[in-house]
């Protein structure tokens, strides 16, 4: 299956970074597989610190308290992490990139979540990036639900905070 990073998967990708432990080069090859990204070079220690600022930039996108700000970090990614398209012949069918073929992990990484999420943004929704909601979570998420109103980063979360809620109500009617 052939999957196209600069989409749903490039927005899911950005909120990974911003979640990942990236303590190594091994953790890039780590994500890159959790992904189904293919890289073109073997991970380095530049890459490692490279890609721990692009998280940084990621997470100013992910927190921006409003529309505008979301929207000005974004282009400001955009204007750091891609080039001009390319169609790009390498590993099996022809297939668009924004960014030069055999760059560095942390270049790919830039380019895919850049785009992925401005991509993602515009077509779904500004408001479908964000973080867990439950108080003692921060995790980030790309919402890819139907509707759009994602507010827990997993099953796991939006269930401990009903039961949270649930036990609250029950102890305030006692």
């Amino acid at each position: 299956m052939h999957f196209n990073h600069y989409s749903d998967e490039g927005a899911q990708l950005a909120a990974a970074v911003v979640n990942a432990r990236l303590d190594s080069p091994a953790d890039i090859v780590a994500l890159a597989a959790e992904h189904y990204l293919l890289l073109e070079r073997s991970p380095t220690a530049e890459d490692v610190a490279g890609l721990r600022r692009w998280r940084t930039e990621l997470a100013r996108v992910v927190d921006a308290p409003t529309s505008g700000e979301r929207i000005e970090a974004l282009n400001r990614l955009l204007a750091r992490g891609t080039a001009h398209p390319r169609i790009s012949l390498h590993n099996g069918p022809p297939h668009v990139h924004f960014r030069p073929d055999d760059v560095p992990p942390e270049r790919q990484f830039a380019a895919i979540t850049a785009f992925g999420l401005a991509w993602f943004l515009t077509q779904r929704g500004l408001h479908r990036l964000g973080r867990c909601a439950a108080p003692d979570c921060d995790v980030a998420f790309a919402d890819v639900t139907r509707n759009g109103r994602q507010r827990y980063c997993s099953p796991r979360c939006a269930n401990r905070q009903a039961v949270r809620r649930h036990r609250a109500h029950r102890s305030a009617l006692q």
